[in-house]
């Protein structure tokens, strides 16, 4: 749910003095993944969403209505909607949507998708801080055979003691592993090695990501629980068509479409070390160019020699576009 007049009426809410989990974008040690990183391979495309009610404790207002499935394929404003901040389906009190691909997802070195929610910051005369987001969550989960889900492991940090009204703000630093951490543009990437292990889920085969409201409302019969047993605090009540989360997009990082590529040449390209502190060193036969990428997506550095100087580059993490012999690899790296 996103309402724009809501930016005049954002009221304070008191946070913890502590969290543990990367930050907003554009703040050091942010994970966010701009739409337009160089990280994505390709994005959604398929479907299927079943709505959740408008407001779960009053089934007679109805269900969440905005938007179609087809809004969600392709990168974020791809949908075509009037309007690009309504890009989005919008999925109520508990709702969820299930996205399929060309071509399935598999566990490679780091963040293997992101999810997409239109989230915003809280306009600074209603958040001193500086450190508040309207933000709405879901939990993901992932299958194999589109008929066993597992979840990610999410945690919240976000204090459940009194209930986070519709205008209120979330600090992301206070949560991990749920979609809608960060704000319109910049997804949440999720990292396969963190799902526990199945003998019923091939991590190298993902065909299936389901995103589901979290609900938001604390009140015991309606409550949901974090991996640790917290209950999820977040907006609520949203009493309209555009109710709940937000889905915008799903970008894929690493597929089996795009794997063969780096398979094939694993042999004939290097990069070392990795971590990295100041050279970075590439040995490939006739190579063109190479280029630094941050996970906003912007190039912050390019040359044509086999040797990168990116000990000015902030600690963190970055990918490395390669171009020799008519091919492109694409490479994570750490920058220590």
């Amino acid at each position: 749910m996103k309402k724009l007049v809501f930016l005049w009426i954002m009221v304070l809410v008191p946070v913890a003095l502590w969290a543990q989990f990367p930050p907003a974008a554009g703040l050091p040690g942010t994970t966010a993944m701009h739409a337009d990183s160089s990280a994505f391979v390709a994005w959604a495309t398929g479907c299927t969403s079943e709505r959740g009610l408008m407001r779960i404790d009053k089934p007679h207002l109805g269900y969440a209505s905005f938007g179609d499935d087809t809004l969600v394929l392709g990168k974020p404003g791809a949908g075509g909607a009037s309007e690009i901040v309504y890009d989005v389906v919008s999925l109520g009190d508990g709702g969820m949507a299930t996205v399929t691909f060309a071509s399935p997802i598999y566990n490679g070195d780091g963040p293997d998708f992101a999810v997409f929610e239109n989230g915003f910051d809280i306009a600074d005369a209603y958040d001193p801080s500086g450190i508040l987001h309207f933000l709405e969550l879901a939990f993901v989960e992932v299958s194999s055979d589109g008929e066993h889900f597992f979840p990610f492991p999410a945690v919240t940090y976000v204090p459940f003691d009194q209930q986070l009204n519709g205008n209120a703000g979330i600090d992301p630093s206070q949560i991990h592993n749920f979609a809608g951490k960060y704000d319109q543009f910049y997804g949440t990437p999720f990292d396969l090695d963190e799902v526990e292990d199945d003998p019923l889920l091939n991590k190298n085969h993902v065909t299936h990501v389901r995103i589901i409201d979290v609900v938001g409302c604390i009140k015991p019969e309606y409550a949901r629980y974090d991996s640790e047993g917290h209950i999820v605090n977040d907006p609520w009540f949203t009493s309209f068509d555009t109710g709940g989360f937000d889905l915008e997009a799903v970008g894929v990082i690493h597929d089996l479409a795009h794997n063969d590529v780096v398979e094939n040449d694993m042999e004939t390209i290097s990069l070392y070390p990795n971590p990295v502190k100041d050279q970075l060193f590439v040995t490939v036969q006739n190579l063109q160019t190479v280029e630094v990428y941050n996970l906003m997506g912007q190039k912050v550095m390019a040359t044509t020699t086999p040797v990168i100087n990116i000990g000015s580059l902030n600690q963190g993490i970055y990918f490395v576009r390669v171009k020799a012999d008519g091919k492109t690899i694409t490479e994570r790296i750490v920058k220590q």
